[in-house]
């Protein structure tokens, strides 16, 4: 029995993660900021995470090793993310936004916010208040799943 609500929630992830992906996406301005979707992910990965080896940026973004390096070497190219070598292991790259890439980060999310803002204008304060709760109940399950 304990399977049937973990097959219902997985089905629901389905239906959330498009849409909520979605949302999100759907305010971002390609053409503003000249960034692909994969390096809008990587800025925003490394927004919450300051530094991650290329294989954990290639797993956390859910690509493959030479996608993400590729990603990664244009936003290099571009003077948003920095390359470093591990001091204690000199074959681990660790990848860091610069100061240019958090100036981008906050108009993005400046952006995004007010974007949503308009979107969610419509929704009203208790819907708002239940979203958000259920919000947080999700992002801590999650958190424990993806610390497996």
């Amino acid at each position: 029995m304990e399977n049937d609500i973990r097959t219902k929630c997985i089905m629901k992830f389905y239906e959330i993660y498009p849409l909520s992906r979605k949302i999100v996406f759907d305010t971002f301005d390609r053409k503003k900021y000249h960034l692909t979707r994969t390096q809008q992910i990587i800025i925003l990965s490394l927004s919450v995470s300051k530094t991650l080896t290329m294989s954990h940026l290639a797993a956390r973004i859910n690509t493959s090793n030479e996608q993400a390096t590729r990603a990664v070497s244009q936003l290099v190219d571009m003077g948003f993310v920095v390359r470093e070598h591990d001091r204690e292991n000199r074959r681990l790259v660790n990848i860091s936004l610069t100061d240019k890439a958090e100036g981008l980060l906050k108009q993005m999310k400046s952006d995004i916010h007010d974007e949503l803002i308009k979107r969610f204008k419509e929704v009203s304060d208790d819907d708002m208040d239940k979203l958000y709760e259920a919000l947080q109940q999700v992002s801590e399950i999650l958190k424990k799943v993806a610390d497996e």
